[in-house]
C-alpha cells in the first residue's frame, strides 16, 4: 500500500491534508455506475488486508443510501429479497422506520453496513476509502469481541471536560512531532496523566470503552486506505492540532484518540492490537511504557503533573479560551433549561427508542439533569419524531423531551423545533398539568 504513494510531492499532500480536515467533497449524481466504482474500491482494499489486521476479513454487504429519497444501492442482495439485482448491483427503498445514518444494522437477517451517499468524499479516494473501511469494521467488530456502545462522555463537553480532553489532543500533537521514542513517550504519558486526571473526574465516563468502538474503527480506517504510515501522521497531526479549535467531543473524541494512538503504538508496542482483542483498553496497553515511572492515582498529584504540562507546551491560552466559551453558553443553557424543563413537555420514554444524530455536534449539558442534543431522528413502536432545534435526553437514558405541541388532535404534529408522525393507535395524551407522554388506545 505504500508504493502509489511515496512519490506524492509536498504540495499534493498538504491539499490532501485540507481535504481531510475540512470533510470538503464535490457531490456526484446517486447511481449505479460510481457505486460499483466505490464497492470495487472497498473490495480491493479489503483483499489487500484479507483479514490480517483483525484477524476478520472486513468486506461485505454494504449499502448507500440516498439521503433525500433513501434509496438503496448495495454490493449483496438480502435474504427477504428486498433488493432487486440492477447492473451488477442490488436496488431497493430504505423503510421509514430504519433510521439513515453511517452505521451497522440487521436488517432482514444480515449484519449491515449503511453509509449515507451525501457523506461520501467523491474527489478524495482515501477519505473515501476510510470511511468505508471505518464504517464495514462496524458490522465486524463483534467477531473481534469489541462491544458496540453509546458514548456517555457528555462532560467532554462541559467546560473543565473541554479543557481537558482538549489538552490531551495537544499532547498527542507533540508526539507525533517528535522523532525519538523516547521524546514520543514522554508526550504519550502527558496524555494518559491528563486522561487519568479527567476519569477520577468524571467517574460515570466510558471513554475507554467508546474509544474501542469508535477509535479502533477510524483507526482502521485510515490503516487501511491506501495511504502510506507517513503520510498518514502527518494527516492525523494536523487533525489533532486542528482540533483544539473545534467544539462537540462527546460523541467524537474517539476519532482523533483512535488513530492517533494506533499509530504511535504502532511504532512502540507491536502486539497492541492483540491487546485490545484481549480486551484491554489504550491507557492500560500504554502503562506498560511507562514502568519506571508509573502515573500516579492521587488527584492532587495529577493535578499538579497537569499545571506543569499546561507549562511546558504552553497552554494557557486554551484554558482562558475555553473558560470564557463557556460562559457565554451560560445564556444558551439557561434558555433550554426554561424550554424544556421549566415549561409544557413531551416526554418520550426510552422504550427501545432507535435513534441517530450527528456525533460531530455539541453537546450542551443542562446542569445535572441532561443533555440537548441540536439534531435527532426517532423511531418506535409510536411512530417517527425528527428534531432540527434541540431535543432534551435525560443523564440516566431513561426519557428524551421536546416541547409539547401545540395541538394533541393531529397525528402529524409538525411544530417549530420537530415533526412528530404517529402511528395508527397513537396518540398524544396528558399525564398532568404540563407533561404529556405518547401512548396506545
Amino acid at each position: 500500500m505504500e508504493y502509489c504513494i511515496r512519490k506524492i510531492n509536498p504540495a499534493v499532500i498538504v491539499l490532501m491534508l485540507m481535504t481531510l480536515a475540512n470533510n470538503i467533497s464535490a457531490q456526484e449524481s446517486f447511481g449505479n455506475k460510481p457505486a460499483k466504482a466505490y464497492f470495487s474500491e472497498l473490495d480491493s482494499l479489503c483483499l489487500l488486508d484479507n483479514g490480517k489486521l483483525w484477524g476478520v476479513k472486513l468486506y461485505g454487504p454494504t449499502m448507500f443510501v440516498n439521503d433525500d429519497t433513501r434509496a438503496i444501492i448495495a454490493n449483496q442482495t438480502d435474504k427477504a429479497k428486498m433488493l432487486c439485482k440492477q447492473d451488477e448491483v442490488f436496488v431497493g427503498q430504505l423503510p421509514e422506520n430504519i433510521n439513515t445514518a453511517n452505521t451497522s444494522f440487521n436488517w432482514k437477517g444480515f449484519d449491515r453496513t449503511m453509509v449515507m451517499w451525501n457523506d461520501i468524499p467523491k474527489n478524495d479516494k482515501y477519505s473515501r476509502d476510510k470511511l468505508l473501511i471505518h464504517e464495514n469494521w462496524h458490522r465486524i467488530q463483534k467477531e473481534i469481541g469489541i462491544a458496540s456502545v453509546t458514548s456517555q462522555n457528555s462532560h467532554l463537553d462541559d467546560l473543565q471536560g473541554s479543557v481537558l480532553i482538549k489538552l490531551e489532543l495537544l499532547a498527542l500533537s507533540h508526539a507525533f512531532s517528535e522523532t525519538e521514542n523516547s521524546d514520543k513517550i514522554k508526550n504519550l504519558q502527558n496524555a494518559f496523566i491528563i486522561r487519568k486526571y479527567r476519569q477520577l473526574l468524571f467517574p460515570g465516563n466510558n471513554e475507554n470503552e467508546f474509544e474501542r468502538h469508535e477509535g479502533m474503527a477510524e483507526y482502521t480506517g485510515y490503516k487501511l486506505c491506501g495511504l502510506n504510515k507517513y503520510a498518514i501522521s502527518k494527516v492525523i497531526r494536523k487533525q489533532l492540532e486542528l482540533s483544539v479549535d473545534k467544539d462537540g467531543f462527546a460523541n467524537s473524541f474517539a476519532y482523533l484518540t483512535g488513530p492517533a494512538y494506533g499509530f504511535l503504538f504502532d511504532e512502540l508496542i507491536p502486539d497492541w492490537i492483540q491487546q485490545i482483542k484481549n480486551g484491554k483498553d489504550m491507557p492500560a496497553i500504554g502503562s506498560g511504557l511507562f514502568v519506571k515511572e508509573n502515573i500516579p492515582s492521587d488527584t492532587a498529584q495529577l493535578k499538579l503533573l497537569i499545571s506543569g504540562i499546561i507549562s511546558a507546551y504552553n497552554a494557557g491560552q486554551i484554558i482562558k479560551t475555553e473558560t470564557e466559551k463557556f460562559e457565554e453558553q451560560k445564556i444558551l443553557i439557561s434558555e433550554y433549561k426554561q424550554k424544556f424543563i421549566e415549561s409544557d413537555q413531551l416526554i418520550i420514554p426510552n422504550n427501545n427508542v432507535k435513534f441517530s444524530y450527528n456525533p460531530l455536534e455539541k453537546l450542551i449539558p443542562v446542569e445535572d439533569k441532561g443533555v440537548i442534543y441540536k439534531t435527532m431522528r426517532l423511531t418506535a413502536d409510536w411512530g417517527i419524531l425528527e428534531v432540527w432545534n434541540g431535543i432534551f435526553r435525560s443523564n440516566d437514558w431513561q426519557v428524551f423531551i421536546v416541547p409539547a405541541p401545540k395541538s394533541l388532535d393531529s397525528e402529524n404534529s409538525k411544530e417549530q423545533d420537530y415533526n412528530l408522525m404517529l402511528n395508527n393507535g397513537w396518540k398524544i395524551v396528558k399525564v398532568k398539568d404540563g407533561k404529556f407522554t405518547l401512548k396506545k388506545e
